[in-house]
């Protein structure tokens, strides 16, 4: 129970490190809908700021003890307090949340018990079951590598011939969390780090089940995350120790950003998009991708004027797009660490490749309809792009929503095309992970274009 604790405790001052930050900079958000995400956010951006320590560290030549973070949090708590003593209570930004019907407040009940029994479950299955192969041995691998070394080891991150497998070039998100946990604990034990990606799992409810609660009833909200936050292959990864959960979070939570400011105006909506962005690149190589579509639709936002937007703002939300990766992209060119995906793309003739093409979206269709992998998951995000095709293509906030999505999923079929691994083996031990990353902003985009048409078809005269 005592290294629980202890676990429990590392968890804790990620999280504090994250609101720490975002109180420092102006951006954390008290409002009431926002309490549970907003505690999500933070942790992300905890984890983000512990992935940047260690290739600064290793740069400098100094290793990561424990009392280098310690320091941190007491250096980042003076800006912090200064900045919270000066605040104003937030006013004049009211929710005005559907109704909620008496008569199935019991039904909302339930659904949280449900969504708390997940966790429990969750929790007791990441505890008991080892970690998967990707989390062991790409993320899991330099987690202890780091415990052990206390820094970087150029030779881990550099010789191909020995540790290509692990994926060298992959950011350090979950290892440097990982490795906290081990750090605090005093012993490399995977059972623990796994609940980094439980945490991430609970960020993903929070953030999906309060975005969606401002477009429907309590009961229904809750309901719908429960649908997908429960499914066999977010739930697998979750308690694996893997990134695709976490890299899912960011993605999420960059998304409904974006989708907010357009929608709303705010200040910390559009910077705060831009940081979940910028943060999302030190997962996994696919965050890269999704940062140059954040990059593009909020230059599109701006260039459009489709929300007013001071210089600099843009300036300083240019600035949380790219200072996160800033240190890992320095350490990499410095090592000379290479791009195991750019690298390996193989150019063919383009009738190999329209055939390569046509095997990834058989594969893709054939997969996002099987009940076993995702349940209705699929089917429920296909109906709400029909619905926004048909009703709802005039509305920005939902059209980037399913543009960053559009986005990525080309990137990811481009990747398979232009593989250099035989397409049905690469899509089978693949797809189903990088549907994983793009599942909870799609359901969420979905049941929002759902509700939108539902309403728009009641009452044409309204916009969204």
């Amino acid at each position: 129970m005592a290294a629980l604790a202890r676990a429990a405790l590392a968890l804790l001052v990620i999280w504090l490190l994250g609101a720490l930050v975002l109180t420092a900079l102006g951006l954390r958000r008290r409002h009431r809908y926002l309490a549970c995400a907003q505690l999500a956010i933070d942790f992300a951006v905890g984890a983000a700021v512990l992935a940047s320590i260690w290739p600064c560290a290793a740069l400098l030549g100094w290793k990561v003890h424990p009392m280098l973070v310690w320091l941190l949090v007491a250096v980042l708590a003076i800006p912090a307090g200064i900045r919270f003593a000066r605040s104003r209570p937030q006013t004049g930004d009211t929710e005005h949340l559907p109704p909620a019907d008496p008569c199935t407040c019991w039904l909302g009940w339930a659904m949280l018990a449900l969504l708390a029994v997940c966790c429990v479950a969750m929790s007791a299955r990441a505890y008991s079951s080892p970690m998967f192969w990707d989390g062991r041995y790409i993320w899991g691998f330099k987690a202890k590598a780091m415990f052990v070394d206390g820094r970087l080891d150029r030779e881990t991150f550099t010789n191909l011939a020995r540790y290509r497998p692990t994926h060298i070039d992959y950011p350090l998100v979950v290892p440097a969390a990982e490795a906290w946990v081990y750090q605090l604990t005093g012993a490399a034990d995977e059972r623990r780090a796994k609940f980094v990606g439980v945490v991430y799992w609970l960020g993903i409810v929070a953030l999906l089940a309060g975005y969606l609660r401002r477009r429907m009833a309590l009961p229904w909200a809750l309901g719908l995350t429960l649908l997908v936050c429960q499914v066999p292959v977010i739930a697998y990864h979750a308690a694996g120790g893997g990134a695709d959960v976490p890299q899912a979070f960011y993605f999420l939570a960059a998304g409904l950003l974006l989708a907010e400011w357009i929608e709303r105006g705010g200040r910390e909506d559009f910077l705060m998009s831009a940081l979940m962005f910028g943060t999302g690149t030190l997962v996994k190589a696919e965050g890269l991708s999704m940062a140059l579509g954040g990059a593009l639709l909020l230059a599109l936002g701006w260039w459009l004027r489709w929300q007013e937007l001071r210089r600099r703002d843009a300036v300083f939300g240019l600035a949380l797009l790219v200072l996160p990766y800033l240190p890992w992209a320095i350490l990499r060119a410095h090592w000379a660490i290479p791009s195991l995906q750019l690298t390996t793309m193989y150019y063919r003739p383009p009738l190999d490749n329209l055939d390569r093409l046509a095997a990834v979206l058989r594969f893709a269709l054939g997969r996002v309809v099987l009940w076993s992998a995702w349940e209705l998951v699929w089917p429920l995000v296909g109906l709400g792009l029909l619905a926004y095709l048909i009703h709802l293509r005039q509305v920005r906030s939902l059209g980037l929503m399913w543009g960053i999505l559009a986005w990525q999923f080309v990137v990811y079929v481009a990747i398979y095309v232009l593989s250099p691994y035989n397409v049905d083996e690469h899509l089978i031990t693949s797809y189903d992970r990088i549907l994983l990353h793009l599942a909870p902003l799609g359901v969420a985009a979905g049941v929002t274009s759902l509700v939108s048409a539902g309403r728009r078809t009641a009452d044409p005269a309204l916009t969204a």
